[in-house]
C-alpha cells in the first residue's frame, strides 16, 4: 500500500507541474532550464572586448546558480545589431501586409494622436489617400502580404512610393511631435486587424530576410508628381539586422549557469518572440516582456495600447502567456515598472543581477536596481551626452581606467560594473575585440559619439566623481552649464541604486 500511495503521489505531482507549465503558473518551479552543475560555462569566443569577456566570466564564477538569479536584456541594438521593429516596418510596406480597409487604417494611424493632430492631420490625409488608391487598385490586402510577383508591380506604382514614404516618415514625425513613448506604440497600430499569430508570422519572415542581407543604406523616394498635403518626402533606412554568435554564446552560457534570461523590449511582444525564434535563441530564453496592444473578441489587434498586457514565457518549441500584467509601456521608466510587476514577484522580490542595454530606453532598469552586479552596454558609438547609452559608455571607461574596477572590486565597493562592447556594423554585422565600434560605412573605429562625451568623462575625472554622482548629475536634462553644452535625457530620475 505504501508503494502504491507513493506512486500515486508522484503521478499527481507530475500532472500538477505539467498543468502549471502549460498555463504559466508557479513559474519558477517549472521553468528553470538548468539546475546546478559542477562545471561552470565560460565565454570562449575571441571576438569579445577583453575586459567584457573577463568580467562576464567572473560574473559566472561569482554568481552562477545563485537562488532567484535572473538577467534582463533589451533586444533592439542590444541582443541584435540594428532594430528588428524598424526593419519590420519596411518589410510590411514592401509586401503590403495589412489587415485593414482604408477607413480602418485612417483610424489606426490617428489613434492616440488627438493632442497632436494640428501637426499630423496632413500626414494622415496623405497616408489615407495613397492607401485607398492602392487598396482599390490592388487590394484587398492580407496579413501575409502580396505574392512576390505582385509586390514588384505595386512597388512600380508611384502611389506605393507615396504611401510607403509617408507611412514610414510619419513614424519619425510622431516621435518628433509626441515622443518615443507614443511613437513606439503607434507603429504597432499598423498590425490592427491581425491575430497574434499573423503578427508573429510576418515578423519572423522579416527577421529572416534582413538577417541574410549585408548592411546597406536604402531610400524610399516619395514621388514629386503626386499632389499631396505634405509634399514629397523620402525615408532613409538601414537595411540588415543580426544577432551575433557572441549573443548566442552568452545566452547559452547564462542558461547553463543557472540564470534565467529575460528580454524587456520597447518593440511589440510578438515581434520579439519571433526574433528570439528566428535567431535561434529560444532554448536559452526564459521569457519576453514587450509592448502589447488590445485584442478584440475575435483575437485581433486593436489600435489601442494594452496596459494589462502580459509577458510570454518559453516552453519547448512554443510560448505561453504569463499571468502578471506589465501595467506599462516598456521603455525607459516603464521597463522598471514592468520588471517590478512581472519579474520581481517571481524571484522573491529580487531585482536582476545583470542588465544588457544600448540607449536611453534601457538606462533606468540598468542603473536603478541595487541588485545589479554588472551591466553591458553595446556600443553604437553615436550615443551623445543627451542619451543614456552615451553616459553609460563614459561611466564604463571611467570605472575601468580611473576607478580601476573589475567585477570583484566594483561589487565589493557596492557598485555595478559597467562595460562597453564594440561591434562592426558593416557586412553581415559582428562583434569585435574592442570597446570601440566601426559604424556602418566607416573604416575607422569610434569609441564615443563626439567630443562632448570626452569632455563629460574628463569632468568626472577632474571632479573625482563617484558612480552615483555621475549618473545622478548627468542623467537629468540641463541647459548649457559648466561644461559649455547641454546634456542629460531624463526629466526626472529616481537615482542610481534607488531600488
Amino acid at each position: 500500500m505504501k508503494t502504491k500511495f507513493l506512486i500515486l503521489n508522484i503521478m499527481k505531482r507530475i500532472v500538477l507541474i505539467f498543468i502549471a507549465c502549460m498555463f504559466g503558473m508557479n513559474f519558477n518551479s517549472c521553468h528553470k532550464k538548468e539546475e546546478s552543475k559542477d562545471e561552470i560555462a565560460h565565454l570562449k569566443r575571441s571576438d569579445w572586448a577583453a575586459d567584457v569577456k573577463s568580467a562576464i566570466n567572473d560574473f559566472f564564477d561569482l554568481y552562477s546558480n545563485a537562488p532567484d538569479a535572473y538577467v534582463v536584456f533589451d533586444f533592439d541594438n542590444t541582443s541584435s545589431i540594428f532594430d528588428v521593429e524598424e526593419q519590420l516596418m519596411v518589410y510590411q510596406l514592401q509586401i503590403m501586409g495589412f489587415a485593414m480597409s482604408p477607413d480602418e487604417l485612417k483610424l489606426a494611424v490617428s489613434s492616440g494622436l488627438e493632442d497632436f493632430m494640428g501637426e499630423l492631420t496632413p500626414w494622415v490625409t496623405d497616408v489615407y489617400n495613397a492607401y485607398k488608391f492602392l487598396y482599390d487598385e490592388y487590394g484587398p490586402f492580407v496579413p501575409a502580404g502580396l505574392p512576390s510577383e505582385r509586390q514588384s508591380v505595386v512597388q512600380a506604382d508611384p502611389m506605393w512610393r507615396e504611401f510607403a514614404s509617408k507611412m514610414a516618415c510619419m513614424y519619425d514625425k510622431v516621435d518628433e511631435c509626441a515622443g518615443s513613448e507614443v511613437a513606439y506604440s503607434w507603429v504597432l497600430a499598423w498590425f490592427s486587424g491581425m491575430t497574434e499569430k499573423e503578427v508573429y508570422d510576418i515578423a519572423y519572415r522579416s527577421h529572416k530576410k534582413f538577417a541574410a542581407l549585408p548592411t546597406s543604406k536604402e531610400v524610399i523616394e516619395g514621388p514629386q508628381e503626386v499632389a499631396s498635403s505634405v509634399g514629397a518626402v523620402s525615408y532613409e533606412y538601414i537595411s540588415g539586422v543580426q544577432v551575433t554568435e557572441n549573443i548566442k554564446e552568452l545566452w547559452k552560457d547564462l542558461s547553463q549557469n543557472g540564470f534565467d534570461v529575460w528580454v524587456c523590449s520597447a518593440s511589440g511582444i510578438q515581434q520579439i518572440l519571433a526574433a528570439v525564434d528566428a535567431f535561434g535563441l529560444h532554448d536559452y530564453c526564459t521569457g519576453v516582456i514587450g509592448m502589447t496592444m488590445k485584442l478584440d473578441d475575435a483575437g485581433k489587434y486593436l489600435p489601442e495600447y494594452n496596459y494589462d498586457g502580459t509577458a510570454f514565457v518559453s516552453h519547448v518549441n512554443s510560448w505561453g502567456r504569463d499571468n502578471a500584467p506589465t501595467m506599462a509601456k516598456t521603455l525607459a521608466a516603464g521597463k522598471v515598472t514592468a520588471i517590478d510587476n512581472v519579474l520581481r514577484p517571481k524571484y522573491g522580490g529580487k531585482g536582476p543581477l545583470a542588465g544588457f542595454m544600448d540607449s536611453s530606453g534601457d538606462f533606468n532598469f540598468c542603473t536603478e536596481y541595487s541588485s545589479l552586479k554588472m551591466v553591458v552596454c553595446f556600443n553604437r558609438a553615436n550615443r551623445k551626452v543627451t542619451d543614456g547609452g552615451g553616459l553609460v559608455a563614459e561611466v564604463a571607461m571611467y570605472e575601468r581606467d580611473v576607478l580601476g574596477y573589475d567585477l570583484k572590486s566594483a561589487n565589493a565597493a557596492g557598485e555595478t560594473l559597467y562595460l562597453l562592447q564594440g561591434r562592426d556594423e558593416n557586412g553581415i554585422r559582428t562583434f569585435r575585440p574592442s570597446n570601440a565600434t566601426i559604424r556602418y560605412g566607416n573604416a575607422a573605429e569610434q569609441l564615443f559619439a563626439n567630443d562632448d562625451n570626452y569632455a563629460q568623462l574628463e569632468y568626472m575625472k577632474q571632479s573625482e566623481m563617484s558612480v552615483k554622482e555621475a549618473f545622478d548629475k548627468f542623467a537629468l536634462k540641463t541647459a548649457v552649464g559648466e561644461l559649455g553644452f547641454a546634456y542629460g535625457f531624463l526629466d526626472s530620475y529616481s537615482g542610481y541604486h534607488s531600488r
